[in-house]
């Protein structure tokens, strides 16, 4: 049988790590380049190499308009047209941004795939006229998509509530852990095991750094927070919270890591921090859990429903109570290093990389050919869904 062509648009850039969509590309699309033809259509700018070939799978650079708005939206149009001409068989869209030219491939009767990776509209980064593109590219997959992939129970129970349609949940999976000892960042930055809060993720208001540096300075830790990670398009956001940290030698940015740089400071962390506002299904926090960290996250459902019983949750946004869980943290090494180990456990049992890429292939053959593989993938009914928290104006005073 004839490989059906698979045009995979939405991601940045591959190879690239700039966030967890080009990372979850990354995985899953080799895989499915030995059943299919596959395609990835890009971004130069945002891939770590160019190259034509990634591990089977062929990489189209595509030309964007570089600016925060126009970028995402013209990448999209550009790569649609040209998988149309192209003649792809299968359009496979990654997050609500590019679902606004959905209706071009439904117009010559394409297959159409989507993965939600998060409910985007919801990101404080995005102004009210993003945020109604996004909300349009949210209608747009429940119109067209033959099939919604999401991350989680949340979006599942959005979709089928808003929209009466029906998304099969895969999670995203984590590599086992490689843990090395504190060689590059001890020359770097000075630090040594067990001395350090990490904090590693994109640098966007949705983060929520904000509220994690001045929950860090009310605490009063012994301990340093190292903040990895670097913006794309946020450049105030990210001089907003440099400012905060300003003057506070226990405050340590490194920028983007990755490879053994990135390895050791999950391997040698004290403990890891995530404080989002918004969510699809965050690959920093599975990583942080695969190397046994205790973590410790906003109570959004999104990152409750990864961490189960390995971990500890504060109130969304509430600078004070996320300090009197650090204070808590550093004060009971023993109980916080059990938790580590039930994250351990919790991310090996649930979020296995094979396993999402085997359902992940299941669904596409099964839209593609009309049958699926030997995976059974369930459809998700709909769960009850908990209220969004209120956007935090970090750059306006309360």
């Amino acid at each position: 049988m004839k490989k059906q062509k698979i045009a995979v648009i939405g991601a940045k850039g591959l190879p690239s790590s700039t966030s967890g969509i080009e990372i979850y590309v990354e995985k899953v699309c080799p895989k499915l380049a030995e059943k299919f033809d596959v395609t990835v259509f890009s971004r130069k700018r945002y891939c770590s190499e160019i190259v034509k070939n990634y591990k089977g799978v062929r990489v189209i650079h595509i030309p964007s308009i570089n600016t925060k708005h126009l970028d995402a939206i013209s990448y999209t149009v550009f790569a649609t047209v040209t998988a149309l001409i192209m003649k792809y068989d299968v359009f496979w869209y990654h997050a609500l941004g590019p679902a606004v030219t959905m209706f071009m491939p439904h117009m010559f009767s394409k297959k159409i795939i989507s993965t939600v990776h998060g409910l985007d509209w919801k990101r404080e980064k995005f102004g009210q006229f993003a945020a109604r593109v996004l909300k349009h590219g949210e209608h747009c997959i429940a119109e067209y998509a033959d099939d919604i992939i999401v991350l989680n129970r949340y979006d599942a129970g959005h979709f089928a509530e808003k929209w009466g349609r029906h998304c099969r949940i895969i999670p995203n999976g984590t590599d086992r852990a490689a843990y090395h000892e504190p060689e590059i960042i001890s020359e770097k930055y000075g630090l040594a095991r067990g001395e350090y809060i990490l904090y590693m993720a994109r640098i966007a208001p949705e983060k929520g750094l904000h509220t994690l540096i001045e929950a860090f300075i009310r605490s009063g830790s012994t301990k340093k927070l190292v903040i990895a990670g670097s913006g794309v398009h946020t450049n105030n956001y990210v001089q907003y919270v440099r400012d905060m940290a300003a003057g506070n030698s226990n405050i340590i940015f490194t920028g983007h890591v990755h490879g053994q740089e990135k390895a050791e400071l999950y391997s040698n962390a004290y403990a890891y921090v995530l404080p989002s506002t918004i969510e699809g299904q965050s690959i920093g926090l599975l990583e942080a859990m695969s190397y046994g960290l205790p973590c410790i996250v906003s109570d959004i459902p999104e990152n409750l429903d990864v961490i189960g019983t390995g971990g500890m949750s504060f109130h969304v946004n509430h600078a004070e109570d996320l300090a009197e869980k650090l204070r808590y943290a550093v004060e009971n090494e023993a109980a916080v290093n059990e938790l580590g180990r039930t994250a351990k456990a919790i991310v090996e049992t649930n979020h296995n990389w094979e396993r999402s890429i085997a359902l992940t292939i299941d669904i596409i053959s099964e839209i593609t050919y009309g049958g699926g593989g030997n995976t059974t993938v369930e459809v998700i009914v709909i769960c009850e869904l908990m209220p969004s928290p209120e956007p935090y104006a970090w750059g306006r005073a309360a």
